[in-house]
């Protein structure tokens, strides 16, 4: 079943949700320690610009933001073995 309802960051929580701490460090949390994934499951990384603009729309007015096309990178996840 395809979601008609438009696909939006996930709220930040724990370290990242918390503006004292450094904003270079939070948006490195956002990025590599929170899954993201669009409505159909595509799994994704917001860009840094991306997450600098949730977390100010998060600190500022604690709304969510719209996931745009050119807001992400796919993920890729290694497989490759030692």
């Amino acid at each position: 079943m395809v979601s008609n309802r438009i696909a939006t960051w996930q709220l930040p929580t724990k370290y990242c949700s918390n503006k004292d701490n450094l904003k270079v460090s939070r948006i490195y949390e956002y990025r590599f320690n929170f899954k993201h994934y669009l409505n159909d499951g595509t799994r994704v990384i917001p860009k840094v610009m991306t997450v600098s603009h949730i977390l100010d729309a998060f600190d500022i007015f604690g709304l969510e933001v719209a996931i745009s096309s050119d807001s992400y990178d796919l993920y890729e996840e290694d497989t490759q073995t030692l």
